[in-house]
């Protein structure tokens, strides 16, 4: 699954998948200026909470969801 952020004219992504060859959560940051960052999780639960950590900070840079 792919989400959509927006802040003023800029936009970034939060791609987010199951690696059924290594059996992890996956998560897939890509940045305005291109860059990406990805995430690895061994459990549903510490990658729920990741994500609601990273949710949390885009809402306080101010992003909000575009689409």
């Amino acid at each position: 699954m792919v989400w959509f952020y927006k802040r003023d004219q800029v936009s970034l992504s939060v791609e987010t998948r199951y690696d059924n060859e290594t059996a992890e959560y996956v998560a897939i940051v890509v940045r305005p200026d291109g860059l990406k960052q990805s995430e690895r999780f061994l459990t549903r639960e510490a990658f729920r909470e990741w994500l609601m950590a990273l949710e949390q900070h885009l809402q306080y840079e101010h992003w909000v969801t575009d689409g």
